[in-house]
């Protein structure tokens, strides 16, 4: 077995995303199983706080028609009074008597009737006014229900939510990328070195192409008796590609092994860093030229495993020594 020394880069971008999210996971595949736990959560609370709500709304809906019947039976009372009072005044009026007088009862009679349905009215419309409150009780509720539910379910949704991000994510898909291409190469014989999560530094500016370079981050650097490779891995997906959102893995790894060369050299070591992409996913859209492999992570162990000797077990160590 190679001596494999750190753990992919994109997979401890995972765990940090897992930490912020509230979640243990010890595989890419416990996003998953903690992402369907986290969506069952969150229906189970959804479906308690609708229920809830359905119980409180079916209150306030029993309320309002108890109030609604009490104000129905006293407008009812009302009318029926006043239609009795009414009566008694037009009783009074069909009594025999001189015209003159009658006459005077009549206008009389003609006024307090008036008089008696203007306070029906009053009555009624104040005995009316009564649900109101029950009414705009239950609007109320109805109106702010779902953000009720929206709150009582703000935690579980924030933690589904943080985990969605990390399902989704080109992080993990990169990570299951690399942690493959880590199995891979672990098999090669222990006179093979596999560094990971490689982070490079030099200690002044250099020109590179049409800029300059001081720094740079390399997912893998194999180093054995074929020579050293630096291996950039990727899991191209098409919306990636269509859309461009991923980073170039061709220019990542041309610095990488440019600047590795660098610091070899000023160590006094002529080796040369091979540049390779190991991809799964989507295949990917352009060429790496002349001096870049791009390869299918499965074909990764033969291109390193077989070749001329170009090292020796005393340059493994230096080239291993100078570049960590």
């Amino acid at each position: 077995m190679a001596i494999v020394i750190g753990v992919s880069g994109a997979w401890k971008a995972v765990l940090a995303m897992a930490r912020t999210a509230g979640i243990v996971v010890n595989e890419p595949s416990d996003v998953g199983i903690q992402l369907a736990r986290a969506q069952k959560v969150l229906v189970q609370q959804d479906t308690l706080a609708r229920d809830d709500l359905a119980l409180q709304e079916a209150a306030l809906e029993h309320r309002l028609a108890e109030q609604r019947s009490s104000c129905a039976a006293d407008i009812a009372r009302i009318r029926a009074r006043s239609g009795q009072e009414t009566a008694h005044l037009a009783a009074r009026l069909s009594r025999p008597g001189p015209v003159a007088l009658r006459t005077v009862k009549g206008l009389w009679v003609g006024l307090s009737r008036l008089g008696l349905q203007a306070q029906e009215r009053v009555q009624v419309r104040a005995r009316s006014r009564a649900v109101i409150p029950a009414q705009r009780a239950l609007q109320d509720f109805l109106a702010s229900r779902e953000t009720e539910v929206a709150r009582r379910v703000e935690g579980a949704h924030r933690i589904v939510t943080g985990i969605e991000a990390i399902a989704h994510s080109a992080v993990l898909a990169n990570a299951v990328a690399e942690r493959a291409v880590i199995r891979t190469l672990s098999t090669l014989p222990d006179d093979f070195v596999l560094i990971n999560d490689l982070h490079l530094r030099y200690d002044r500016d250099i020109p590179f192409e049409d800029s300059y370079l001081k720094t740079a981050q390399l997912d893998h650097l194999l180093i054995g008796p074929t020579g050293a490779y630096a291996i950039e891995t990727r899991n191209w997906s098409r919306t990636a590609i269509v859309d461009g959102d991923e980073a170039d893995p061709v220019l990542q790894v041309t610095r990488a092994s440019f600047l590795c060369s660098h610091i070899l050299k000023d160590a006094g070591c002529d080796q040369i860093v091979r540049s390779v992409v190991a991809c799964d996913g989507a295949p990917p859209t352009r060429s790496g030229g002349a001096h870049v492999a791009i390869m299918p992570t499965a074909r990764l162990l033969a291109y390193v495993q077989y070749g001329p000797q170009l090292m020796s077990v005393q340059d493994v160590a230096l080239v291993c020594g100078t570049l960590t």
